[in-house]
């Protein structure tokens, strides 16, 4: 009985902290900032969260999958470079999935452009895509998530 006081205070313990940091992950990047909790802006200032709610806004869920997604990806221009391990593919799955809840309630000009990320970002997701694919596709990609920024008020990277 001794042995599992330990084990259940720190279960209690990581239980509390794990809550305690996803709700300071939810709060909308446009609210203030729940005190005691931090937040890691980029270079251009914006922060990426996650925990999304129905609710959200679209615009600004879709431009945060698109920015956490362009974290791990190379610069336009380096397109043959790019390394497509796990992360990168994943980022691209998290990018379709924020499309698939968020991209039918975007601005309407997007909706041309919200279709083609979902099937880039679809195809760029797998792990059985060719290589000599890739950087085509992720020209398309960026393309066309330029296009899904623009409609959404947002600056284009690069």
């Amino acid at each position: 009985m001794t042995r599992s006081f330990p084990r259940a205070a720190l279960v209690v313990t990581t239980a509390t902290a794990l809550v305690v940091n996803l709700s300071a992950c939810q709060a909308p990047d446009h609210a203030p900032t729940p005190r005691g909790a931090t937040t890691s802006p980029d270079a251009a200032g914006a922060v990426y969260v996650t925990g999304a709610k129905a609710g959200d806004d679209p615009c600004a869920r879709v431009v945060s999958a698109i920015g956490y997604l362009g974290l791990s990806l190379l610069p336009a221009g380096q397109e043959e470079a790019q390394h497509w391990d796990g992360d990168v593919r994943g980022r691209f799955g998290y990018l379709r999935g924020t499309m698939a809840m968020y991209g039918p309630r975007l601005p309407a000009p997007a909706a041309p452009a919200v279709a083609a990320v979902d099937g880039l970002a679809g195809t760029l997701s797998l792990a059985r895509t060719a290589d000599s694919r890739r950087p085509r596709l992720l020209r398309e990609y960026r393309t066309a998530s330029a296009a899904v920024l623009t409609a959404c008020g947002r600056p284009s990277p690069g």
